[in-house]
């Protein structure tokens, strides 16, 4: 009886194999994709305000309204500098020795420029990204 047990055990443990994930439809982590944007935006400011002391703004209003505004999202400014694009709306960067950053609400989006002289610009090409 004891022997018959036994037999039982080993050709169970031998029935069982095990799937080897290269032969299954098996998906690395590291080989999934960022998703598309949900929305990708291309803009120009162009139409700056003094709205404080030294601080210039150009407020596109409503451009994101067309994406999701419940607060899952995440949105990503971007302005093209030394041929590569720098995310100005998670920390101010330099800009032409003096101050940008980005800001945004639900459905607006603001690109800051900080400077004690006049701006040394007119216009700065801008994407905006939600994901």
């Amino acid at each position: 009886m004891v022997a018959f047990a036994g037999l039982m055990i080993i050709i169970t443990f031998t029935g069982c194999t095990k799937e080897d994930p290269s032969n299954a439809n098996y998906v690395s982590p590291a080989s999934y994709s960022t998703p598309p944007p949900l929305l990708d935006i291309n803009l120009v400011a162009n139409n700056w305000f003094n709205s404080a002391r030294e601080v210039y703004v150009d407020l596109f209003q409503g451009v994101l309204g067309m994406s999701n505004t419940s607060g899952n999202r995440t949105v990503l400014i971007y302005i093209e500098e030394g041929g590569k694009e720098v995310q100005i709306n998670q920390r101010h960067i330099a800009y032409m020795g003096n101050e940008l950053w980005a800001t945004n609400t639900a459905t607006d989006v603001s690109i800051v420029y900080r400077c004690s002289t006049r701006m040394p610009f007119s216009s700065i090409n801008v994407r905006v990204e939600v994901r």
